[in-house]
């Protein structure tokens, strides 16, 4: 009766163990779509300081798949239409467009920060687990040997 307790209890650290590998599994992936975003979040800074670098009248040229670009003119480089969420787009000054996207990376990092924070922690419990199971085994060896 005693062996079968421990064997449910062997099962449930290991289900339990699963659980933690999975959570870290999950939170390396949201951390990837997080870096993903805020290097997009970056380029798009860059290459709208570019176009106010280079300024009203200049040609450039809009890639329009991965084969073809037309050129276009700069009418305005200090007015961007920015994406504020819901589906909705609103006409900003460049410098208000770049601090928003500014804003919005900080908060991804903050969020990567606690993400990278959780991923420690989880890992932390994967190892107390698997201290808790190797002792666990070494008990059932023991016993065994009787």
């Amino acid at each position: 009766m005693a062996e079968k307790k421990e064997t449910v209890s062997m099962e449930e650290l290991n289900r339990e163990l699963r659980g933690y590998i999975a959570q870290i599994e999950a939170l390396r992936a949201e951390i990837a779509v997080i870096n993903e975003t805020i290097t997009e979040y970056r380029t798009i800074i860059k290459t709208l300081n570019t176009l106010k670098e280079l300024g009203k009248g200049k040609n450039i040229l809009i890639p329009v798949g991965s084969i073809a670009a037309i050129e276009a003119k700069i009418e305005n480089p200090d007015k961007v239409v920015l994406d504020i969420g819901a589906g909705l787009s609103a006409e900003l000054k460049l410098e208000e467009a770049l601090g928003q996207i500014a804003t919005q990376i900080a908060t991804l990092e903050a969020l990567r920060r606690t993400l990278e924070q959780a991923i420690v922690e989880a890992y932390e419990k994967t190892e107390e687990l698997l201290e808790k199971t190797r002792a666990l085994g070494q008990e059932e060896g023991k016993k065994s040997k009787k």
